[in-house]
């Protein structure tokens, strides 16, 4: 999938368009406000000072006049003094006038105007001193004909170029006016067309991520919905798509098949539950006749055996006693023979009770393990006698508190197991080791071993390894050992690799123990 078919990019690219586009409008609207705000400025800063100062000129210059000839008229003293001082404090108002409109940034022609007015004021301002001076002196009519002519002439001058200047500053005032309402005019036009065009840009992404990107992830979801609830005959759409939504619509496609699949599979487990119900049935039935004919067997068996060794003894106890030592021999493995049919028989009676009610058969006492293992061990070599059982301990005595049938069945299947999955006269070793919380055991042989993939199932019922067949058996054993070390508490484990043998080993605690006393 190329990058531009990505979801992501599309949406990243979306969004980095649509905050593009807000900023845009957001500086060309601050430009905007600020060509407004330089067109109020200028006028603020320029056009309305300068009116005001030329207005003040206007204003002070005609009073200046006005005083003028007010004091050639004046009756006395007093009021020509009030006059002069009038006169100082307009003379004092019109340079600060003057000062106020210099600061102000002008044209060359507005400059030009300025330097006109100025050089007349100065010329007008000379007369009326003149003229004053005159009039102070006291010759009144010589103060009166200069004042309606040279300072007349001066102050006309004065006046018209002052209002030149006044002119030309009001037409460039509404000129900046004009610009200020045309700049603001521009503005709201330009920043609405903006808005608008950002809005509609927004509106359009969302609805170009409400119709290929939201809208197929509500069907994606509402398919997946019915799919919950088994319902498989759905049309799944945008499966053509090349982006992530596309993946996951076949993956819904999928998901849809594998639905269909499970349900036939559903349909096929219920046929086999039901036949493996029937199967379980007769394997109930199966496993009640093994135990009626376990306790049958048994209960036959003993009775013949019982006359076989009562005979024997009767031969050996005879008067006079058999010198025959060949007799004696065979009388004793007679009943070697009969001890250990026993000992098989009670065995297996023992393991068909314990494998359905352990707990009921479970009577620990204080027991020597050593002699235990021994018993088991010689057993197996009167039974097996092409067997090689290599016992060794850590000790001469091995005090435990357990059953003491159950314990030497776990061992006796641990070392029947070793010899029977051996080639013959393979060595068996039985090695026990004393630790301080626990009495542990291990049963390793050179046999066939287990493969890896059954040994994580060597403990349940009736299961085999795949590499047993051909070896009698009948999956009991190892299930019989695992329940009766769980039942004192311990913990059984094997470790093997096909071909090269096993190692099973027993963990029996000795507070376990104990405690199920």
């Amino acid at each position: 999938m190329k990058l531009t078919q990505s979801i992501k990019f599309r949406m990243v690219a979306s969004l980095w368009l649509l905050f593009a586009t807000i900023a845009g409008i957001g500086i060309f609207g601050l430009g905007r406000l600020e060509d407004v705000n330089r067109e109020s400025s200028d006028i603020r800063e320029r056009w309305l000072k300068s009116t005001r100062y030329i207005g003040d000129l206007d204003n002070f210059t005609s009073d200046f006049r006005a005083a003028e000839g007010a004091f050639l008229i004046a009756a006395k003293d007093v009021d020509a003094i009030a006059i002069e001082r009038e006169m100082e404090s307009l003379d004092e108002a019109i340079s600060k006038a003057q000062k106020g409109y210099e600061s102000i940034l002008h044209d060359e022609i507005e400059s030009a105007d300025y330097r006109i007015f100025e050089k007349s004021w100065n010329s007008y301002r000379a007369e009326a001193k003149h003229t004053l001076e005159i009039m102070t002196k006291g010759d009144k009519a010589a103060a009166g004909s200069l004042f309606m002519s040279a300072s007349r002439v001066a102050f006309a001058s004065t006046s018209e170029a002052l209002g030149r200047l006044s002119d030309r500053t009001n037409t460039q005032a509404r000129l900046a006016s004009e610009r200020y309402d045309h700049a603001i005019r521009e503005a709201r036009a330009l920043i609405i067309a903006a808005a608008i065009l950002g809005a509609s840009m927004a509106l359009g992404i969302m609805l170009y991520v409400t119709r290929q990107i939201t809208d197929p992830l509500l069907e994606l979801a509402a398919s997946m919905r019915r799919l919950s609830r088994n319902e498989t005959d759905i049309q799944i759409y945008n499966t053509e798509r090349p982006d992530e939504l596309g993946e996951m619509a076949r993956s819904v496609v999928v998901f849809r098949e594998n639905a269909i699949q499970l349900q036939v599979s559903q349909q096929a487990l219920a046929t086999e539950a039901s036949m493996l119900e029937e199967k379980l049935e007769h394997e109930r039935r199966l496993g009640e006749n093994q135990r009626n004919f376990i306790s049958m067997a048994s209960h036959e068996f003993r009775t013949p055996m019982t006359i076989i060794d009562g005979h024997a003894q009767r031969l050996l106890n005879a008067r006079p006693a058999p010198r025959n030592e060949v007799i004696i021999e065979r009388a004793n493995k007679i009943r070697a023979a009969v001890r250990r049919m026993s000992i098989m028989i009670e065995g297996l009676l023992q393991t068909s009770r314990v494998v359905e009610s352990p707990r009921l058969y479970f009577h620990p006492t204080n027991l020597d393990m050593s002699v235990v293992l021994k018993e088991v061990c010689d057993l197996h070599r009167e039974i097996s006698s092409n067997a090689s059982v290599i016992e060794k301990y850590g000790a001469e005595k091995l005090p435990f508190y357990g059953d003491r049938n159950l314990i030497s069945q776990v061992f006796s299947n641990l070392i029947g197991n070793a010899i029977k999955y051996s080639s013959p006269g393979g060595a068996v070793r039985v090695v026990v080791r004393s630790r301080r919380t626990a009495l542990q055991v291990f049963v390793s042989d050179r046999g066939i071993g287990i493969p890896r993939r059954d040994v994580d199932h060597i403990f349940s019922r009736y299961y085999r390894a795949s590499n047993a067949s051909g070896i009698t058996g009948t999956g009991v054993g190892l299930y019989l050992a695992k329940v009766v070390v769980e039942l004192h508490g311990g913990v059984i484990k094997v470790k093997s690799r096909e071909g090269k043998g096993s190692i099973f080993f027993v963990s029996l605690p000795f507070e376990a123990a104990g405690r199920a006393r």
